[in-house]
């Protein structure tokens, strides 16, 4: 019989990216880290729950209202606006559960003979607790919370203890209440000290003016303000009869100028004597009449004459009472010049002698200015210091109790149910990234499908894990095992060919190439096939513990020319296959494998045998290997479940082909069946149980 068997050598196609549902098939694979993690952190956090000690809390609330208690017309120390009353409100927070809050709190209760705050629990024990960390695990208890938008407080303080949490929570309120009243009280306290101090300083300043105004109004000889307000009213006086005097010598000007420009007389001597006018209307009438009668008489007509004769004394008459209204107007003019001089040079002397006087009076006014800011200066302190004398005796903290702290009836049960229900879905969530994780991390290969997709061979059979492997197709030939034995055959088309010398490799050691050679070599034994099984691991040699060939001359003592073939072959009383082992040449043996004796070896033996079978080192141990898988017709590559890493396959294959060796195909070694079947890969179907009545060990 012959072998057929197409040889060639596929190229491995680039990774490609993982699919869905390969994702999906990854987590199934992983269901137990999955389950494990979901189930872990619910049951830590459960432990956690019935571990932690029970605690009360009780609460009570306080209003921070600094308006109610500030001193009337003290603006300073109020919240100006929003947020500065939000940081005010939150400073208060800080006050009440600050170290020296806590500190009080612990000395007044006596915390410290109190087991929950004298005992310290560390990991590897408990410890007495220092005055430092009793003080601190107080400070930890009580917590000080501030309503949004509002100058609520609340203060909490969490015991094992309900009486000793409502005790806590209300001395921490009192203390709060009492060092706000203490704060009021000093600062009051300052403010008057303050007070007290600056008045006395007032009063001293004020008396030394006192004495220096005193001295200063004896060296000049005055009287407060008398002399100054005299000369002063003389001055206004003569100022006014000055304006006077300047606006009538104006008036008389203009009538004497207005006289001496000439032009209308009648009008002129109007301006200076007004009571003229009667006799310049006389003198116009008689005018008009003489002319009326010099137009209709002759010269020498009687009341021609008369009329001339009138308006002639008329206006002699006129004539001298001008003249004299003229002087009398000159004169009014002189004198108004004379008054105006010495008017003028009166006022000059007053307002020197004005001036000379402010010059001596102004330290004085000085001094009574500040003596009279010192009064009153001195008078608003002392008023302000009886009303803080008031206050002092009404101090009133900054803030208020609303509600104090009752006694806790139930403890603080966390939300279990929540708390068990998120950490469930935070154990699915960290189940989930650890299989993901762990199937990133995991290299190698689960599946013929994941052979295929990675080096684009064939995976001719899946060999279960099993106790007997060498004896499997013989002791159960309805086993899984031999099925698998069987599949390979079919694959490899052992059914006659060119294909008749197949050289078993693997990656690594402990790939199962050793097992696979004696298990495959006794099941085709067992189906009639001519079988010749050669251990080509030389170094190694794998045969010998099965076969009792220790120490026999085997392959390499026939190619060193030390023995004939009929010398070096065994049969296998089992199945009556033939075994060739090793031999005791192992330093040579590359030599004699690269020399023309083991080509012609293999050529004289395939007359002989249907089937030959060499067992060849891992690809990466020995170079022999590589040699006599291209001598063979093809290689069968042993790929271990679970194990082997995909890049140290893909290196492999790499050097295989590199050395022109013809592979054939896989095969996925010790594969669990149990794990295998629930992976949900397409090969694991003949694993499920539904298949347990085709398979009988």
């Amino acid at each position: 019989m012959s072998l057929t068997l197409p040889c060639l050598a596929p190229q491995a196609p680039a990774p490609a990216a993982p699919a869905l549902s390969d994702q999906l098939l990854a987590l199934r694979r992983r269901w137990r880290v999955i389950l494990a993690a979901t189930l872990a952190v619910p049951l830590l956090a459960l432990a956690a729950m019935l571990l932690s000690p029970i605690g009360y809390t009780a609460t009570g609330i306080v209003l921070y209202d600094p308006a109610s208690a500030a001193i009337p017309g003290d603006s300073d120390n109020l919240p100006q606006n929003a947020a500065n009353e939000d940081e005010v409100t939150a400073s208060q927070a800080s006050i009440i559960a600050s170290l020296p809050a806590a500190t009080q709190i612990a000395t007044q209760l006596n915390l410290a003979a109190m087991p929950e705050f004298s005992t310290n629990h560390r990991l590897f024990g408990s410890h007495p607790s220092t005055p430092a960390e009793v003080i601190q695990a107080t400070q930890h208890a009580l917590s000080v919370a501030v309503l949004p938008g509002s100058r609520i407080l609340t203060i909490a303080f969490t015991s094992r203890n309900p009486a000793l949490a409502a005790a806590a929570a209300n001395l921490a309120m009192q203390l709060y209440l009492n060092h706000e009243r203490d704060q009021s009280f000093a600062a009051l306290t300052d403010a008057q000290d303050w007070l007290e101090t600056h008045s006395a300083n007032v009063q001293s300043q004020l008396d030394e003016t006192e004495a220096q105004l005193a001295q200063a109004r004896a060296n000049a000889g005055l009287v407060q303000g008398a002399q100054a307000s005299l000369t002063t009213e003389t001055a206004s006086r003569l100022a006014a009869a000055l304006v006077q005097a300047q606006a009538d010598m104006a008036m008389n000007q203009a009538r004497l100028d207005s006289a001496a420009a000439g032009g209308d007389a009648a009008a002129a001597n109007a301006a200076i004597a007004p009571n003229l006018l009667p006799l310049r209307q006389k003198q116009a009438d008689l005018a008009a009449q003489v002319q009326s009668l010099a137009a209709q008489y002759g010269p020498n007509y009687p009341a021609l004459q008369d009329a001339r004769s009138q308006y002639a004394a008329i206006s002699g008459e006129i004539g001298a009472e001008s003249g004299r209204e003229l002087d009398a107007a000159k004169a009014d003019l002189a004198a108004d010049r004379a008054q105006i001089f010495t008017l003028q040079t009166a006022l000059d002397t007053a307002r020197t002698q004005e001036q000379s006087e402010d010059e001596e009076s102004a330290p004085i006014r000085a001094l009574e200015q500040r003596a009279e800011a010192g009064q009153d200066m001195l008078r608003a302190m002392t008023q302000q210091a009886g009303q803080l004398a008031q206050d002092a005796s009404l101090t009133r903290p900054d803030a208020r109790i609303l509600s104090t702290a009752a006694v806790p009836n139930t403890p603080n049960t966390p939300h279990r149910a929540l708390i068990l229900l998120a950490s469930l879905g935070l154990g699915l969530c960290s189940g989930l990234l650890l299989a993901a994780l762990r199937d990133a991390l995991d290299t190698s290969l689960h599946s013929g499908s994941e052979i295929r997709a990675l080096t684009g061979l064939s995976c001719y059979a899946l060999l279960p894990e099993t106790a007997a492997p060498y004896l499997a197709a013989l002791e159960a030939p309805f086993s899984l095992y031999a099925e698998q034995l069987r599949a390979l055959r079919t694959g490899l088309a052992l059914t006659g060919g060119a294909c008749k010398i197949i050289a078993i490799t693997a990656a690594r050691p402990g790939e199962g190439k050793t097992t696979l050679t004696i298990a495959l070599a006794r099941s085709l034994a067992a189906a009639g096939l001519r079988v010749l099984a050669i251990d080509g691991d030389i170094r190694q040699p794998s045969f010998d513990p099965l076969f009792g060939t220790s120490g026999a001359k085997g392959l390499t003592d026939h190619l060193a020319g030390l023995a004939l073939h009929e010398e070096i072959i065994i049969e296998d009383t089992l199945t009556g296959a033939r075994i060739i082992p090793a031999g005791t040449q192992a330093k040579a043996a590359l030599s004699l494998f690269l020399s023309p004796a083991l080509p012609n070896f293999l050529d004289s033996l395939r007359q002989d045998y249907d089937v030959i079978l060499i067992d060849a080192p891992p690809a990466f141990a020995l170079a022999e290997g590589r040699v006599l898988a291209r001598l063979a017709d093809c290689a069968l590559l042993c790929i271990r479940w679970n194990r082997t890493p995909r890049h140290i396959l893909r290196a492999a294959i790499t050097l295989l082909q590199e050395a022109g060796v013809t592979i054939a195909g896989t095969a996925l070694t010790r594969v669990n069946p149990l794990a295998h079947q629930k992976s949900g890969h397409a090969d694991a179907e003949m694993y499920h149980p539904r298949y347990g009545g085709y398979f009988r060990q």
